[in-house]
């Protein structure tokens, strides 16, 4: 039954593997046997993450940059993993930004921002590393959404919502499209302890929001490792179109 958990000979891509959940997931991947690459566009701090993970892993970890928005980059990331590791099994999509705005003043640019990264950017991985997979009719997609796809909430959050919303739908309905070759899923966290987070979030606006979660706490990085292995395992080989919310009961709740 563990070895349903292992990855060992397999090849998984997390962009945004520099990001606070990013950096967890790719660790997480690393330690059950899995060569990774990390990519996003802080090439600097992404070569740091890779040394760290590989020392504690003793799995193969490579850096690579790309911009998500730009599909020239994209295509040439896919080119460059392909190269070094031959193929790819697992691709998790952690990038993602949040612009909290009024909604009445909404700057468009703003609003394309969001999209761009959050949705485009999630999208075109999909479509290019989707390509390798369907080439070998076996894969896995994991796209990191949020509670916020199900669940609207206040205090300028209607852009990030709104993406999060587009990346569900891009889940499932990729699932359809490519059974049975590529399963294609997504983890939905609640808020979780990020630097974005620590950044971005007011202290009082935290406490009110652990007042509805049954768990009573923020959810850390390390909580969503479980999911995305066994989303990237055997484990979840009859597993497609859905989307896991590690979110501490928030949605169990509403």
């Amino acid at each position: 039954m563990k070895d349903m958990f292992k990855l060992d000979n397999k090849v998984a891509v997390v962009i945004g593997g520099a990001g606070g959940i990013g950096e967890s997931l790719a660790a997480g991947l690393a330690k059950q046997g899995a060569k990774v690459a990390i990519a996003s566009r802080n090439i600097k701090k992404l070569e740091e993450v890779a040394r760290k993970i590989q020392s504690e892993a003793e799995s193969e970890v490579a850096a690579f940059q790309v911009d998500v928005t730009d599909e020239r980059s994209v295509e040439q990331l896919v080119e460059r993993v392909v190269s070094k590791f031959e193929t790819v099994d697992v691709l998790v999509n952690s990038q993602g930004v949040n612009l909290k705005r009024d909604p009445i003043e909404f700057p468009v640019d703003d609003w394309q921002l969001l999209f761009d990264v959050n949705v485009k950017g999630v999208m075109l991985a999909c479509r290019e590393f989707g390509k390798v997979m369907i080439g070998k009719k076996k894969g896995k997609v994991i796209n990191i959404s949020s509670v916020r796809g199900i669940l609207g909430t206040a205090n300028g959050n209607v852009g990030y919502c709104a993406t999060k919303g587009a990346v569900d739908m891009i889940t499932r309905a990729l699932a359809a499209e490519w059974a049975p070759d590529i399963n294609v899923n997504a983890i939905a966290p609640c808020l979780v302890r990020t630097e974005m987070v620590k950044r971005a979030v007011r202290p009082e606006s935290i406490k009110t929001f652990l007042t509805r979660v049954p768990l009573k706490r923020m959810g850390e990085p390390e909580d969503i490792v479980g999911a995305c292995i066994f989303l990237a395992s055997a484990a979840s080989d009859f597993i497609t179109g859905q989307i896991l919310y590690v979110d501490g009961g928030l949605t169990a709740i509403g």
